[in-house]
């Protein structure tokens, strides 16, 4: 009986990551950080990443075949402020323009463009925005300086082989003000530790 109840507390305290049976089945479960993430490859086209331990794959999205691939995870962590996160991945084979992939997603097409500290090469470009609806559903982007981002999107793009991987990161806010909460630095940041992880296939 009790090492019945050790088992459980046990599998209580795993990550949500771990609890999932298809999104472990494609974690290294050895390679977890220290501060929450395990490392994720894509088994059709190689590419690796950071994966953040309280998301799970939504399995209903995966798609993933040769040059191709998308997916959305959903996290799980019971946040404070009641707030929905979620990301989608997408991988592709074929050359993008960052100019038209931000003017289509982030505040006024806004973007910057930043160098990892490493060596591979990979060009990352990063734009936020805070989408609301007007009385007659008409979508509306505000500053996410301002409201606090509920859109981070980001690009990371392989130049020598035109592979290209973007990230979009969804907070949905329950409540009028609770986007507020939303810490446009701690995104960003949350944002750029995943992005800089990024290792296409040699």
């Amino acid at each position: 009986m009790a090492a019945t109840a050790v088992f459980f507390m046990k599998l209580a305290d795993r990550p949500a990551a771990l609890k999932d049976s298809f999104t472990v089945g494609r974690l290294d479960k050895e390679s977890r950080t220290g501060d929450g993430f395990f490392s994720y490859t894509s088994e059709k086209n190689g590419y690796s990443m950071l994966y953040p331990e309280t998301y799970v794959i939504d399995r209903g999205t995966f798609q993933e075949r040769s040059r191709f691939e998308s997916w959305r995870m959903i996290s799980k962590d019971n946040d404070a402020e009641d707030l929905i996160r979620s990301m989608k991945i997408s991988y592709n084979h074929n050359d993008s323009i960052p100019e038209a992939f931000f003017e289509r997603y982030s505040y006024e097409g806004e973007y910057e463009t930043l160098s990892p500290n490493d060596s591979n090469g990979y060009e990352i470009y990063i734009g936020y925005v805070h989408n609301d609806f007007v009385e007659n559903a008409k979508l509306i982007k505000r500053d996410p300086a301002k409201y606090g981002p509920s859109l981070v999107v980001c690009m990371i793009k392989n130049s020598d082989t035109s592979e290209t991987l973007k990230i979009h990161s969804l907070t949905v806010c329950p409540e009028e003000s609770s986007c507020e909460k939303v810490s446009l630095q701690s995104e960003k940041e949350f944002m750029l530790r995943m992005a800089e992880s990024i290792k296409f296939k040699e």
